[in-house]
């Protein structure tokens, strides 16, 4: 058994950053399966304020950084974690964006299925951001990164799915199939994100061990 390396605020702060994202998708989620047209610059509004305590966040822990002594892992290495969890949220946030830019009368085909399984992505990654501190025991971290890097590559597999069956069909406009496939397509960088956070932090662990 490896040793288990005690909670401080940066291991804290990894999971709580991550669960912005989760709340974003959730969110989204929650207005795809009640979809109305008339609301989309409300569900982009709403999940702005999330991104926004997200950026709040990220923007506390580093400034707390730039005045610690001793960190837990390398100070370069918090900073650059802080950021790509970050950057899933803005990619979240992105997804809700888009539908009020594009003006979306309706979703994609799949598009729900699709979001929930992006979501579990991103509910997995916080997940394997609480195991953080255990980075030493790989009995417990291995496996919940590894869940991550699998739920990514079922989104590949729905991505290329989805996009192969849209430029198949023969009744949907030049426009139409471009917002649908920008769709799936941002749905698909967010699990890409999530594999990256937790293929940084396999990296970290080789540092450490």
């Amino acid at each position: 058994m490896g040793k288990k390396v005690q909670s401080n605020y940066y291991f804290d702060s990894f999971p709580e950053l991550a669960h912005f994202s989760v709340e974003c998708g959730e969110h989204i989620l929650e207005f795809m399966k009640n979809f109305d047209h008339e609301k989309l610059w409300e569900i982009k509004t709403s999940v702005h304020e999330i991104e926004h305590a997200a950026d709040k966040k990220k923007h506390a822990t580093t400034e707390k950084l730039m005045e610690e002594f001793i960190t837990p892992i390398d100070r370069e290495d918090i900073l650059s974690l802080l950021t790509m969890i970050d950057d899933i949220t803005d990619a979240v946030e992105e997804l809700s964006l888009k539908l009020y830019l594009y003006d979306f009368k309706e979703l994609p085909p799949d598009a729900i299925p699709f979001m929930e399984l992006t979501l579990k992505s991103l509910r997995a990654t916080e997940e394997a951001l609480k195991n953080f501190p255990h980075f030493l025991n790989k009995e417990i971290i291995f496996p919940v990164l590894k869940n991550v890097i699998r739920l990514e590559e079922d989104s590949d597999t729905e991505y290329i799915t989805d996009v192969s069956a849209l430029y198949r069909r023969t009744d949907l406009d030049a426009l139409t199939i471009y917002k649908y496939e920008a769709f799936y397509t941002m749905l698909e960088e967010m699990s890409d994100k999530c594999r990256e956070v937790c293929r940084f932090v396999q990296t970290i662990i080789y540092k450490n061990i």
